[in-house]
């Protein structure tokens, strides 16, 4: 019987035991696993890897440090990205990357149906040849069947970090299992980048000691320039070159345009200042009304919220000075691209460093950045703001912003 068709007669037999326990990933690893499963030896180096990733835009974006780790140390590698349908579009002209592999996470019925449609989402994407080595770079706990999809990519070594059991479904199971290689979580917040480099020592990577800049123009190539360059023509006389993310996941995470406008404002009593509006279709009002408050102060703006890919955006932000912007994946683009980055948080300073929106797990890492957040938090929220709108985040003044980007650009001109 074809590999095809006895998946699929595994998937109706799924479908009839729908309340029955879910495989275990022992018997998950026998069923659709290596066979030659080992440690990972870093004396070696790998023929086939896959990275795979189920983090949104930011964490994802973080990815290219590794990449250009790999990528500079086992130059002969075949190198293959997991990530989901959104954040793929970035990589469509990274040189560090031979193929991007686009997987949606399987979160609906039973838990066996879930393993095994995991299983044969993994058949489609990998075939049978397997790889040498699969990594899995996310440090927080995962909801997702990724680890599943791992051991279905039939990689001989898997690392990755070890799982959040009181986090995730029960019905994973024991994860570990699923790993070859565990790295420890450890008991200190870092940024993601740093977690990456933890990823790479356990893999035997060097990591450069200054941050390349070229990683971030893999997001994008001549043709995403050209076309920002049409949509958004930049004047010719000298003059500072913004880019304002306005989007965030969260509302509570966005800056009000207001503010935006007020900085901005400041800037261009020292001279002259163009402004890309940048964020997602959501973000499209938000947008509109910014670029209407900055064209009243006499300021040029370009809305391009909604309007460019992932790719574009990065291409816009390249052709900045600066980036100011809420947490949010584009921060991580600028990050990338080594911007100079001002990022307005919600995230009080006096809370909790494990926080989803903490600046310590999550903020900018170019070599140039400050972080405005509220010091303390406002009414109703204690360790981080639990509010449904803008809330501890107006607690950052427009008159700091200015201060920030003005220290920002004096540094460099020095």
């Amino acid at each position: 019987m074809r590999p095809r068709n006895l998946l699929r007669r595994i998937v109706w037999t799924a479908n009839a035991i729908r309340h029955r326990d879910p495989l275990s990933p022992r018997l998950f690893l026998r069923l659709f696993g290596s066979w030659r499963r080992r440690p990972w030896d870093s004396a070696k180096a790998p023929r086939r890897v896959v990275i795979l990733r189920s983090d949104e835009i930011g964490d994802t974006a973080t990815t290219l440090a590794l990449l250009a780790a790999m990528r500079l140390q086992w130059p002969k590698a075949v190198i293959h990205l997991v990530v989901k349908p959104g954040p793929a579009a970035m990589f469509h002209a990274a040189s560090t990357v031979d193929r991007v592999i686009e997987w949606t996470p399987i979160t609906e019925g039973s838990a066996p149906k879930r393993q095994i449609l995991t299983a044969r989402q993994a058949l489609r994407r990998f075939r049978l040849r397997g790889y040498d080595l699969a990594v899995l770079p996310r440090w927080d706990f995962d909801d997702t069947p990724v680890r599943y999809l791992a051991a279905a990519s039939r990689a001989r070594s898997i690392v990755g970090f070890a799982p959040v059991p009181e986090r995730e479904p029960v019905w994973f199971g024991d994860q570990s299992q699923l790993l070859t290689d565990e790295i420890e979580r450890g008991d200190t917040p870092l940024l993601t980048v740093g977690q990456l480099r933890r990823v790479a020592q356990r893999l035997g990577l060097d990591w450069p000691t200054a941050q390349n800049p070229s990683i971030g123009h893999e997001l994008f190539d001549d043709r995403d320039a050209k076309r920002v360059a049409e949509m958004a023509p930049l004047p010719s006389a000298p003059g500072l070159i913004v880019a304002v993310g306005i989007g965030a996941r969260d509302a509570k995470r966005q800056w009000p345009v207001e503010d935006v406008s007020e900085a901005m404002g400041a800037l261009a009593e020292a001279g002259p200042v163009t402004v890309q509006i940048l964020g997602g279709a959501v973000d499209a009002q938000r947008a509109e009304r910014l670029a209407q408050l900055l064209r009243q102060r006499g300021i040029a703006a370009f809305d391009l919220a909604g309007g460019l890919t992932l790719s574009e955006s990065a291409a816009a932000i390249a052709r900045s000075d600066l980036f100011l912007g809420n947490d949010s994946g584009l921060q991580h683009i600028a990050s990338a691209i080594d911007l100079p980055i001002v990022v307005v948080t919600c995230h009080p300073a006096s809370g909790s460093p494990w926080s989803d929106n903490a600046p310590e797990r999550f903020g900018p890492w170019s070599a140039r950045n400050v972080v405005l957040q509220p010091a303390t938090p406002s009414p109703d929220c204690t360790e981080e703001c639990v509010a449904g709108k803008p809330h501890c985040i107006r607690q950052v003044r427009a008159a700091d912003a200015v201060a920030a980007i003005t220290g920002l650009l004096q540094g460099a001109a020095s």
